[in-house]
């Protein structure tokens, strides 16, 4: 099996046109005010569909699987034909074995994603695939979907203190006063109105720190364009906590710095590798899309937070050529959200001076590095320049940050100090929110420029790089 993301080569080049969504592959029309339009967008699942691929957001009958064929009698002497292209419905997997994608009879399947004008399919079969590239290969690129992602987990910087074992918060919140957090809240400006998502591990929807608020919440499978292994709009949970603590940061209701926004969370990282793909992700943020594009929020300003990506080399076992076409792929996703007047807010990651990645490196991000509570770069805060573009953009307080992990099975809360910039990303998210709030006529491009413009300068570091210096609300 093979799995690609299929995005115009139009897309990849230029800005889209302003234009409706939605098409007649399942996808209603969502008025967003600023709906991209891509006219090669909709041959990618037009020629898909023809080829017998199964798409995963249409409703319909779930095919039959090949173990439930009627068996014929074979000839004495012949061989037995190859299984299942992959694991059924009725397959029972060996422990241990490799967790593979539930598969029907078709030859494959796909998810077309018209808000991020891309399309992921799979191929189950190699005849098929090469038929679908000589029908599209001159308009798509054919981008795989091999390079993982990881989020920068937090990172150990002196002594944390023990975890707080079954306490609803601290007394009160630690955001100083030079940061703008207390006189904002004092003000009334709590992020009311405005939409963040987080694509992450997820969040623990009955924390109390987010116990309080409606939550939507989407998990984005292993195989999120199988019909057979669906997405799913649950209520949230989190089992690794990273997910959870970034929530926290930006919109805990006793420790977040925009605790009134609404929160769209997407779990797209698995706990257990702390990796991803760029299918998931790409599926994370069409969902982001659609929500922030329902008629009820078309006009709501939002921000997304991102604390994930790709280092600057390619990872071993992956080649230059397709490293790059994911670069390509992802940097078109974040101008997506730009386009979208959605303002994309990314960790520059943990692996210090001269280390940075993607798509903190993308121009279309506001990329974000740590510094502790006394204006303190992090050792480990990522800075560098990708092709004369200098990152961080600016820092946000990421060193001993407390906030929201999970809870016991007696319901006790956990709330942890960790540092990354893993969390000084959702707080400059949240510093976002509370500009959005206070003006939300202002464009995803304009609150950018606004909080680049209040930031505090920072003292000139002989290692590390820190943007204009650190985000305050004003």
């Amino acid at each position: 099996m093979k799995s690609y993301l299929l995005v115009p080569k139009e897309s990849i080049e230029s800005q889209a046109r302003v234009g409706p969504r939605g098409t007649e592959q399942g996808e209603r029309v969502l008025p967003r005010t600023t709906a991209l339009r891509f006219s090669t967008a909709n041959n990618a699942p037009d020629a898909l569909t023809a080829l017998g691929l199964r798409s995963a957001t249409l409703p319909g009958v779930r095919p039959a699987v090949s173990v439930e064929e009627p068996r014929k009698r074979r000839r004495k002497g012949a061989k037995a034909r190859a299984g299942t292209r992959g694991a059924d419905s009725s397959t029972m997997p060996m422990p241990g074995a490799t967790v593979s994608e539930q598969t029907g009879a078709e030859p494959g399947s796909y998810r077309f994603m018209p808000l991020i004008g891309a399309t992921m399919a799979h191929f189950y079969e190699e005849a098929t695939e090469k038929e679908a590239r000589s029908r599209l290969e001159s308009e798509f690129e054919f981008i795989p979907d091999v390079v993982p992602l990881s989020f920068p987990g937090p990172v150990s910087a002196g002594n944390t203190g023990p975890r707080n074992r079954g306490m609803s918060s601290l007394a009160q919140r630690e955001w100083p006063d030079e940061c703008g957090v207390p006189l904002a809240h004092a003000q009334g400006i709590r992020g009311a109105g405005v939409m963040l998502g987080i694509l992450d591990t997820g969040v623990d929807a009955d924390h109390p720190e987010h116990a309080a608020r409606v939550i939507q919440f989407r998990y984005v499978s292993l195989f999120p364009n199988s019909p057979h292994n669906p997405a799913r709009d649950i209520r949230g949970f989190d089992p690794d906590g990273h997910g959870t603590h970034v929530c926290g940061i930006a919109a805990g209701v006793h420790h977040g710095v925009a605790p009134e926004v609404d929160l769209y969370v997407a779990s797209v990282i698995e706990s257990e590798t702390i990796r991803t793909s760029l299918g998931r992700v790409a599926a994370g943020m069409e969902w982001l899309l659609h929500q922030f594009s329902r008629p009820e929020n078309s006009m709501r300003p939002a921000v997304v937070n991102l604390s994930l990506g790709f280092p600057l080399a390619p990872p071993p076992g992956i080649s230059e050529a397709d490293y790059r076409l994911n670069l390509r792929a992802l940097q078109t996703m974040i101008r997506r959200l730009l386009d979208s007047n959605v303002l994309p807010v990314v960790a520059a990651g943990n692996n210090g001076p001269d280390a940075v990645g993607y798509p903190a490196a993308f121009p279309e991000s506001l990329a974000v590095g740590a510094v502790d509570f006394e204006r303190n770069v992090a050792t480990f805060s990522a800075s560098g320049v990708v092709e004369k573009r200098v990152v961080p953009d600016v820092m946000g307080y990421g060193v001993n940050v407390y906030s929201s992990t999970e809870r016991r099975c007696n319901n006790q809360a956990f709330y942890e100090r960790m540092s990354g910039t893993s969390m000084a990303a959702p707080y400059v998210a949240g510093i976002a929110a509370l500009y959005r709030c206070r003006a939300p006529d202002l464009t995803a491009t304009e609150v950018r420029d606004l909080i680049l413009a209040n930031a505090v300068k920072l003292p000139r570091s002989g290692t590390h790089r820190t943007g204009k210096g650190l985000a305050v609300f004003r």
